[in-house]
């Protein structure tokens, strides 16, 4: 979820996505959901910008992504979800 303040959210998704490339990791969909409210504030917004990232990364990265992500100001939340092939 992007902060929906943002002038250009596409700046910040092309930004996780240079991350995820970074890390060794392949994006095989990014789908941007657009703004939408959320069920309650994170950091003060009641609204955020959704954005799902579909990456096949080795699995000991994942905690550096997380780390990553985290550090980001203009991403509120994230989450890494396994998807079952």
């Amino acid at each position: 979820i992007i902060d929906p303040t943002v002038e250009d959210h596409s700046v910040e998704v092309k930004a996780v996505e240079e991350t995820l490339a970074k890390l060794g990791g392949e994006v095989t969909k990014t789908d941007v959901w657009g703004k939408r409210r959320l069920a309650y504030e994170i950091k003060k917004q009641s609204e955020g910008i959704y954005v799902v990232f579909e990456f096949k990364m080795e699995p000991d990265q994942l905690m550096e992504l997380n780390r990553l992500l985290s550090l980001r100001p203009l991403v509120l939340r994230h989450l890494a979800v396994a998807a079952g092939e």
